[in-house]
C-alpha cells in the first residue's frame, strides 16, 4: 500500500501509472527491505539506468565495465523476480554502463540467465544495441554538430574511436509494442527508461519525461540522499506527478526533487532531448505530506529529431604513481598532490582545507577486491549525511578509471581508488560518512565485508599525497616518464606513508566525439530490437525490426516556442556590477541550503544553489554577484567561458554553467565528475544590505 493511505483513496479515482526506480546506476545496490516495500504496491514499471558518460572516457574506449559481476548479479536478480511478480515491464538502459561491447553482452547474459533459474517459460526479451561502426558515422560527418567546444573531428579521429548513439524512446516503443517483458539498452538518453511506456500509453509527454528526470538517480532525489535506494513515481493523466522514497529514513521535498530536475543540466528550465524540448518554465512544484512532493505543468515541444553521438579513442599507455610526502613545499605548483591541490588547480587556503582519501581493498580473491572498490567508490560518492550541501557528489577523482589494481603479493590481490574533497561539512561527517559506507557494504555484500580488508587513509596539508601520472604511446617510455617524475619527489617522499609506484594502469582513453546528427534517415537504420523467448529450457530467437519514428506526441507540436531568455539573469536581472559601498555581508553557505557542481556533459560544468527564501534568493540576483562579469572574476576565466548565468524562481534557485578547461577525464584531471568544485563558493561575500534581520 501507499505509505499514506488517505492518498491512495483521492488519487484511486484518477487514472494513474506507477514507476520504480530502485537506484541510481545498476549496480550501486539498494536495501532490500526499500524494494520490497515497494512489491507491496502495484508498480507498472521498473526502470534502472545502468550507465553514462560521467565517469570518463575510459569505459567507453576500452570496454571495460564500470561495476563489478557480483553487484550486478545482485541487483538484476532482486529486479528480475520484481518484474515476474508484478507482471510489468523491466527496463534497463545503457547497460554495461558505456552501452557497448563485452560489459553490455556481460548484462544481457545475466538477465537470461536469471529468467532460465526463475523457469520463467515464454518470457520475452528486447536487446537493442547501440554501437555505430566508424565507417557508418563517416557517412555523415559532414553533417555533425559538436556539443560545445570540441577537439576539431577528422576522418582518423572517427576511423580511431569506438561509438555509441545514445536512443531516445522510439526503440523502446517498438520493443513494448511487440509484447517485451524485460528491455536490455545499449545506450539511451536516460529520462527514455522511464518516459516511453507512459508516453506509449497516451500520458502527457512533458511530465513524464520531466517525471523521468527526477527518476533517473532513484533516491538521489531523496533528503537524505542516496544513490542507493529507492523511488517511486506516480504519473497521472492531468499532467501531475508525485515522487515519494520506500525507504522511511528518506523523503521527497519539493527542493530534493526540483533539485534533481537542475541535476547534470546546463541550465534550470528548458532540457533539449532526442526529438523535443521539455520546458519547466510554468511547472509548479508542491508538497503533499511530510514524505511526498509532486509537480504540474511541464510541458514538451516536439523539435527537429537529433541523436548524440558519443566516442572515445585510445592515447597511450598510462602509468600512475601515489606517493606520501613529508610536505609539498617547493614542489612544481603542477603536481596535483592532496593537501594542496588535488581537487582544483588552485591551492587551498584557510579557512577552506582540502584532504585526500585513500581507500585500499585486499583480499584472496581478485574478484572480491574489485567488487568491493567498486561499492565503496559509487556509495561513498552518493552518500547521504546531515547537513550536506554538494548534494550532486561527495568525492573528486582524478582518474578514469578511477580503481587502480596492484600487483600480486604472496597470494593477496589489492587495489585502490584515490579522491579528494575540500568540502568543510563532508570533512566533518567522515568517520560518520566511513562507519556508514562499511555498513552497507556488510549488509548488501556480506560476503565483501567478510573476505576483504578494507582501509580508509587520509591525506591533508600535514601528511600530502601526490598522484603522478605519465601516458605514453610507448609502454616503456611511459614507465621511464614515470620514473623520471618520481625521481623529482624523492627528497619529499615520507617513508612511513603508504605509497605505490611505477603502476601500469592500461590504456588511456579520451573523449574523441560528442556530436549531434540530424539526418533522420540515418537515424532509422539504428538500434535494431531483437527480440527473443525463454521456451522449451532455451532462448529462441522471434523477430528482428527497426525502431519506428513519427512526429511526435499528438499536439505537442503545437505549443509555442519556449523563451530563452526568460531567466537569464544577465539579461534580466537588476544590477550587473556589485553595488558600491555595500558594508554588510553574508557568506553565501549561510544563504543557501544547497551549493553543488556537476558536469553537464563532457566539456561543461554547472552549479546549483538553492537559497533558504525567496527573499534571500531575489536580494542574491539583486547583489550582481551571479552576473557573468562578476562570475568569470570570480573564477579568474574569460567572460566567454561563461556558458549561462539562470534564475529559477520555483525553488529560489541560481544555475550557473562554465566551459570546462578541457574534457572530462583528460590526462590531468582532478574532478572526474566535476562535483567539487563548489568550494570556492562557499565563503562568496554577498551583500545583503537590503535584506532586514528577520530574513538572514
Amino acid at each position: 500500500m501507499h505509505h499514506q493511505s488517505d492518498k491512495v483513496v483521492l488519487y484511486s479515482q484518477v487514472t494513474m501509472y506507477r514507476i520504480l526506480s530502485p537506484t541510481a546506476i545498476l549496480g550501486y545496490g539498494f536495501p532490500i527491505s526499500s524494494f520490497e516495500k515497494a512489491m507491496e504496491l502495484e508498480i507498472n514499471l521498473i526502470g534502472v539506468d545502468a550507465g553514462s558518460m560521467d565517469a570518463g572516457p575510459y569505459y567507453l574506449g576500452s570496454g571495460k565495465p564500470y561495476m563489478g559481476a557480483g553487484q550486478l548479479k545482485r541487483d538484476l536478480r532482486v529486479m528480475v523476480r520484481g518484474a515476474l511478480f508484478q507482471q510489468c515491464p523491466l527496463i534497463i538502459g545503457s547497460a554495461g554502463f558505456s552501452g557497448s561491447g563485452p560489459p553490455f553482452d556481460q548484462v544481457v547474459s545475466l538477465v537470461k540467465n536469471l529468467l532460465s533459474a526463475e523457469a520463467a517459460s515464454g518470457t520475452t526479451i528486447a536487446v537493442i544495441r547501440s554501437e555505430i561502426e566508424p565507417q557508418q558515422l563517416l557517412s555523415v560527418a559532414g553533417d555533425l554538430q559538436a556539443l560545445g567546444h570540441m577537439p576539431t573531428l577528422d576522418k582518423s579521429a572517427i576511423w580511431q574511436s569506438r561509438l555509441v548513439g545514445q536512443m531516445g524512446i522510439e526503440p523502446i516503443v517498438s520493443a513494448l509494442e511487440s509484447g517485451a517483458r524485460i528491455i536490455i539498452c545499449g545506450r539511451c538518453y536516460d529520462p527514455a527508461i522511464f518516459a516511453a511506456d507512459p508516453i506509449r500509453r497516451g500520458y502527457p509527454a512533458g511530465p513524464a519525461y520531466h517525471a523521468a528526470k527526477i527518476l533517473e538517480c532513484g533516491a538521489i532525489a531523496c533528503e537524505p540522499g542516496s544513490g542507493s535506494d529507492c523511488l517511486i513515481a506516480e504519473l497521472y493523466r492531468d499532467g501531475r506527478a508525485i515522487f515519494y522514497p520506500t525507504n522511511t529514513q528518506r523523503k521527497a521535498t519539493v527542493q530534493s526533487i526540483a533539485a534533481h530536475t537542475l541535476y547534470e543540466k546546463s541550465r534550470p528550465d528548458l532540457f533539449s532531448l532526442p526529438g523535443g524540448q521539455l520546458s519547466i518554465q510554468n511547472t509548479q512544484f508542491y508538497q503533499l505530506d511530510g514524505r511526498t512532493a509532486g509537480f504540474s505543468g511541464s510541458e514538451y515541444r516536439t523539435m527537429p529529431y537529433s541523436l548524440k553521438v558519443e566516442g572515445s579513442r585510445y592515447l597511450g599507455h598510462r602509468v600512475v604513481s601515489i606517493v606520501s610526502l613529508k610536505s609539498a613545499e617547493g614542489l612544481d605548483k603542477n603536481i596535483r598532490i592532496y593537501g594542496r591541490n588535488g581537487v582544483e588547480a588552485t591551492f587551498a587556503e584557510a579557512p577552506v582545507e582540502e584532504i585526500g582519501i585513500l581507500t585500499v581493498v585486499k583480499s584472496r580473491k581478485q574478484n572480491l577486491v574489485s567488487d568491493a572498490l567498486s561499492f565503496l567508490r559509487s556509495t561513498m560518492l552518493h552518500f547521504g549525511y546531515e547537513g550536506r550541501i554538494s548534494t550532486a557528489g561527495n568525492l573528486a577523482f582524478p582518474l578514469s578509471p578511477s580503481d587502480v589494481y596492484l600487483p600480486v603479493k604472496n597470494g593477496i590481490y589489492a587495489g585502490f581508488f584515490v579522491a579528494g574533497t575540500r568540502d568543510p561539512v563532508f570533512q566533518r561527517h567522515w568517520e560518520a560518512i566511513s562507519s556508514g559506507v562499511m555498513t552497507a557494504l556488510s549488509e548488501q555484500h556480506p560476503d565483501l565485508s567478510a573476505n576483504c580488508d578494507i582501509e580508509f587513509l587520509l591525506a591533508d596539508q600535514e601528511r600530502p599525497v601526490a598522484v603522478l601520472e605519465s601516458i605514453h604511446e610507448n609502454p616503456e617510455t611511459a614507465q621511464k616518464l614515470a620514473r623520471q617524475a618520481f625521481e623529482k619527489l624523492i627528497a619529499h617522499k615520507d617513508d612511513q606513508g603508504l605509497s605505490f609506484t611505477g603502476i601500469a594502469l592500461g590504456d588511456a582513453y579520451g573523449w574523441s566525439v560528442h556530436h549531434l546528427i540530424h539526418d533522420r534517415e540515418w537515424i532509422r537504420k539504428l538500434f535494431s530490437v531483437e527480440i527473443e523467448s525463454w521456451q522449451s529450457g532455451e532462448w529462441l530467437p522471434v523477430a528482428r525490426m527497426q525502431p519506428q519514428y513519427n512526429s511526435g506526441p499528438p499536439g505537442q507540436n503545437l505549443l509555442p516556442l519556449f523563451d530563452e531568455h526568460k531567466n537569464d539573469i544577465s539579461r534580466n536581472s537588476l544590477r550587473e556590477e556589485l553595488p558600491a559601498g555595500s558594508v554588510c555581508t553574508s557568506p553565501l553557505y549561510a544563504l543557501a541550503k544547497v551549493i553543488r557542481s556537476k558536469n553537464a556533459g563532457i566539456n561543461e560544468i554547472t552549479f546549483d544553489l538553492i537559497f533558504y527564501t525567496d527573499i534571500i534568493y531575489k536580494g542574491a540576483i539583486r547583489s550582481g554577484v551571479f552576473s557573468r562579469k562578476n562570475l568569470a572574476l570570480i573564477f579568474g576565466i574569460d567572460p566567454a567561458s561563461i556558458l549561462g548565468s539562470y534564475r529559477y524562481d520555483a525553488v529560489n534557485a541560481i544555475k550557473f554553467t562554465l566551459a570546462r578547461p578541457f574534457l572530462s577525464g583528460s590526462p590531468g584531471e582532478r574532478d572526474v565528475f566535476g562535483a567539487q568544485q563548489h568550494t570556492r563558493l562557499l565563503y562568496l561575500e554577498i551583500p545583503v544590505d537590503d535584506l532586514v534581520d528577520g530574513d538572514l
